[in-house]
C-alpha cells in the first residue's frame, strides 16, 4: 500500500518517539492536576480566614 503522506511508520525509533510523547502528555496532566488542586486548597484557606 502506498501512503500519500509520510506517516513515519517506517521510522526505526517510532516506539520510543510515541512513548516519550505519551509520557510528556501524562506529565503535563499531572502538573495541571497538582496546580489546580493546590490553587483550590489555597482559595478555601483564604475564605476561612
Amino acid at each position: 500500500m502506498v501512503a500519500i503522506l509520510h506517516l513515519g511508520f517506517e521510522h526505526p525509533n517510532l516506539v520510543w518517539i510515541a512513548l516519550s510523547g505519551l509520557l510528556a502528555f501524562i506529565a503535563g496532566l499531572a502538573v495541571n492536576l497538582y496546580r489546580s488542586s493546590n490553587s483550590l486548597g489555597r482559595s478555601s484557606e483564604e475564605n476561612t480566614e
